[in-house]
């Protein structure tokens, strides 16, 4: 019986995967431009090794920082997260090479494939490395000195880390509570630097509405994160993980910030 449970769940897995490759395909054969066309060709291919490069990440890189002594068994719900971050970061990626200069988008596609692997590896393990997230947050500092606005990335990681430090702190003491987590403070510097500081401010106050409603949604249904808060009393709390909050957050932000510069929403879609 749990064999055949198991086996529906990786079919049923497969299916969702080839079916997020074909409508990309798909969609990408019926756009109605050229630039739209070959940015989701190019998506199309890289959807798939995303994917794979992804659940090998997350396999391994826990391994490597000596959080798991051997690699830990595939779940389908974990697979199908990988895969709707994937498909999350595909669906912007197509936006972003279609109407921004090739540079810049692939500099912010960068930052949200970083800003993805850390969220599912805080939402899987409760662990934020600093192998991710520095390099996270040198490259925005490089895309920052890339286009000249490398004074706007370091005000921002500065300003993202001082309120964020400041916020998780009142709420521990507040709530006599662990909450603190250098992790969460590297992501939101990491995050702050790609934001900038035009753009900081909206990117906590979504971070916030969104860490607020992840937590209500899993006290709803009994998930239960990895990381205790109260370390006096084992089990009587957890704390919500906060990178995928961060990593949604700095998709929008990232996407609002380069609207300007895309086209009317009708430019995408097929045979309009």
């Amino acid at each position: 019986m749990n064999g055949n449970r198991i086996r529906q769940s990786t079919i049923g897995d497969k299916l969702l995967f080839v079916a997020a490759i074909a409508g990309l395909v798909l969609w990408s054969l019926l756009a109605h431009d050229r630039g739209v066309s070959a940015a989701g060709i190019c998506v199309a291919i890289w959807f798939p090794l995303s994917v794979l490069l992804y659940r090998f990440m997350l396999r391994w890189l826990p391994v490597i920082g000596c959080i798991r002594a051997t690699p830990s068994e595939e779940t389908s719900q974990g697979r199908r997260e990988i895969t709707a971050g994937c498909l999350l970061v595909a669906s912007f990626s197509i936006v972003f090479l279609a109407c921004l200069p090739p540079l810049h988008a692939v500099e912010d596609i960068i930052g949200l494939n970083f800003a993805c692997l850390a969220a599912l590896l805080d939402r899987r393990e409760g662990w934020l490395p600093n192998y991710i997230l520095i390099p996270m947050l040198l490259t925005g500092l490089i895309s920052g000195m890339v286009n000249d606005n490398v004074n706007t990335a370091i005000s921002g990681a500065a300003i993202a880390w001082g309120i964020t430090s400041l916020a998780l702190v009142f709420i521990s003491v507040s709530l006599r509570a662990n909450f603190l987590s250098g992790g969460d403070m590297t992501m939101a510097t990491a995050c702050g630097a790609w934001a900038g500081s035009d753009n900081v401010t909206l990117f906590l106050l979504l971070s916030a509405c969104l860490h607020w409603m992840f937590c209500v949604v899993m006290r709803h249904f009994s998930i239960q994160p990895r990381r205790y808060i109260d370390l006096d009393r084992p089990g009587s709390g957890w704390v919500q993980p906060m990178g995928p909050s961060f990593a949604f957050s700095l998709a929008i932000v990232l996407l609002l910030h380069n609207m300007p510069d895309i086209p009317d929403w009708k430019y995408f879609i097929p045979g309009y």
